[in-house]
């Protein structure tokens, strides 16, 4: 795996852990606070989960569009995908 495939592991582990149901008043793990702040993610500790998923998904975008040029096209594409 290389570090992208990497990052976009732990982004998809992060986003799971912050978009599962919980009570309105449950504090994120003191872990997942720790790994967020590690993925690059500012104000971390007084951010709420809805903005916490938010820069989660535009990191993962970010991380996806820089992998595309990798990726062959149409070109490459099964027939029975088309």
């Amino acid at each position: 795996m290389d570090e992208r495939e990497i990052t976009l592991s732990l982004l998809g582990e992060m986003l799971a852990k912050v978009a599962r149901p919980h009570h309105a008043d449950d504090e994120l793990p003191s872990e997942v606070r720790r790994k967020l702040g590690l993925l690059g993610l500012p104000d971390v500790e007084f951010a709420t989960r809805e903005e916490l998923i938010a820069g989660l998904w535009a990191r993962k975008r970010s991380v996806l569009m820089a992998m595309e040029p990798d990726w062959g096209g149409p070109g490459i594409t099964p027939p029975s995908a088309a």
